[in-house]
């Protein structure tokens, strides 16, 4: 059953009758670009064929209930006094939608809604965006309201870091919004200039390993490594760390904390991998595609300091089984995913063998699944 199936039908039982408007948001996978979106970098991501729907019809009330199929919770608010419920943290996604929408002067009423997803929440591929996103899409329906698609990713960003707390970059909503049907995405943070980018190769999967150990980024260390971010870039006399210069850095980095110097030195080598990979992946020689995924996930591991010790074995044996061209973490980290590129005729084989490891010597057992790039958000046709 697809989600937007589940939704339908979970629904049509909880209030007896069919849903009017429905929306689809898709996760993301960060093939390249770990942390540079806040820092003004660039990223190199793909939308998932994994995501979030929500369907519903307005009430005419004042009064919001939020069901989430997925683990039978309800969460209710009133439009005219959103006040957020710690027994229903999932809602605050929504919640957050729907305050900076009314603060953006439109005029939002009650309505009900289903939401159900198959984008595993803790994993690093971006549920919170997917939910953010496909609220925004869904509300456009019942309360019509006029965004260009970056507005709408840009507001959804707002939602995470003003509402939620997360003091993440625009790198997962943009691409839950502009995802493309089996491309790459490329972004500049910093003038938000963006295309697709099409893979030189079509024999090339791209495999989604989750560790199982799960992230919350409303933890400390994402904010922290933002702040330690921002405080490298002013020590430069600069609001982000794109606006420094690889040489002013190298000449200098020594006057930093070593915390501050480790991360501005990730960010700043991350920015010339994605470019890097990007011209890479356009092409048909795999072997400097694999230099810059191991090259990025021992940054992660070393500089920023955002693995763990499942990613870190996951991201090692992926890359010593025939048909891997590279693996690396994906995502904020501090548990979550690993990407793997894989020849697409060895991904069975791949996927056994990867599970088979992690079970034997490290006890552990891993959700490995084989993804391909989807479109972005859109509304469902019912």
């Amino acid at each position: 059953m697809t989600v937007v199936s589940k939704a339908r039908e979970v629904y049509a039982q909880q209030f007896r009758e069919a849903p009017k408007f429905g929306a689809f948001a898709p996760g993301r996978v960060e093939i390249m670009g770990n942390h540079t979106d806040y820092n003004g970098g660039f990223v190199l991501p793909a939308a998932l064929d994994k995501g979030t729907a929500i369907v519903g019809s307005p009430t005419g009330t004042d009064e919001v209930i939020l069901v989430a199929a997925d683990f039978g919770r309800t969460a209710t608010f009133s439009i005219s006094d959103i006040q957020r419920d710690p027994q229903n943290s999932w809602a605050d996604y929504v919640m957050g939608v729907v305050s900076l929408l009314q603060q953006d002067g439109v005029s939002i009423g009650g309505f009900q809604a289903v939401i159900a997803s198959d984008v595993p929440a803790g994993a690093g591929l971006s549920s919170s965006a997917a939910l953010e996103v496909s609220t925004a899409f869904f509300l456009r329906q019942l309360f019509p309201y006029d965004r260009e698609p970056m507005e709408i990713a840009r507001l959804c960003q707002r939602a995470e870091n003003e509402y939620v707390g997360v003091a993440c970059g625009i790198l997962d909503q943009f691409s839950s919004v502009f995802g493309k049907q089996d491309g790459l995405l490329f972004l500049d943070c910093l003038s938000l200039e963006h295309g697709a980018v099409t893979m030189g190769r079509s024999d090339i999967a791209v495999v989604i390993c989750d560790s199982m150990a799960k992230h919350a980024l409303t933890g400390g260390d994402y904010n922290t490594r933002r702040a330690e971010c921002m405080a490298a870039a002013a020590h430069f006399g600069k609001e982000l760390l794109r606006e420094v210069s690889w040489e002013e850095f190298v000449a200098r980095e020594n006057e930093l904390p070593e915390n501050q110097r480790k991360r501005a030195r990730h960010v700043l080598t991350e920015d010339q991998r994605v470019l890097a990979m990007r011209d890479a992946i356009q092409g048909t020689d795999t072997d400097p595609i694999k230099r810059l995924l191991i090259e990025g996930h021992a940054s992660c591991r070393d500089l920023f300091e955002n693995s763990t010790p499942e990613i870190d074995f996951l991201a090692a044996a992926a890359i010593e089984i025939e048909g891997c061209y590279g693996a690396k973490l994906t995502g904020g980290g501090w548990g979550g995913c690993t990407v793997n590129l894989v020849q697409v005729e060895a991904v069975p084989a791949f996927c056994a063998q990867l599970s088979e490891r992690y079970q034997t010597e490290l006890g552990k057992t891993a959700q490995i699944y084989p993804c391909r790039a989807s479109a972005g958000a859109h509304v469902l046709e019912f």
